[in-house]
């Protein structure tokens, strides 16, 4: 497993993943510590990150899939409703849709070695869906391609 920590990003490539491969099923979860001013990147195979994880209850997990014959980056964030009115739930779903841009940023720069060594990956459309009960809580929502979060 490689660590690699640089100010409030850690990164943690977990095998069989190295910095370049895979590609299909290429997976990422970043989450913030459980102290709120850190965050933490896992990039992996589909199988070996645990989206569910009760640690990092505020996550955005990715992962690259081959669709009509390119590469689409798929992400989900869960918006736990169950704790929350649906009032708060919106505020959080506001809250995501803020956050979603930098944290991108993070993910396309801690992972630029896969975009030097697979470049057409920064012109893949990313996608997110927010996950919810509340209809005005649940969308999937376009973010342009990586190319965009290089010089965020």
């Amino acid at each position: 497993m490689e660590k690699l920590q640089v100010g409030q990003l850690t990164v943690i490539i977990v095998p069989p993943a190295t910095s370049f491969a895979p590609v299909d099923g290429r997976k990422y979860s970043l989450g913030l510590t459980k102290a709120g001013n850190a965050h933490v990147l896992s990039i992996g195979a589909s199988c070996d990150i645990d989206e569910d994880s009760s640690e990092q209850e505020d996550k955005l997990v990715l992962e690259w899939k081959p669709k009509m014959g390119e590469y689409v980056l798929t992400g989900k964030i869960k918006i736990n409703e169950k704790k929350w009115d649906v009032e708060r739930a919106n505020e959080l779903y506001q809250q995501w849709q803020y956050e979603i841009p930098y944290l991108l940023s993070l993910i396309v720069k801690a992972d630029y070695s896969l975009f030097q060594h697979v470049p057409w990956l920064l012109d893949a459309p990313i996608l997110i869906e927010c996950f919810s009960e509340y209809p005005q809580s649940h969308s999937v929502k376009k973010f342009g391609t990586p190319r965009k979060y290089l010089s965020a």
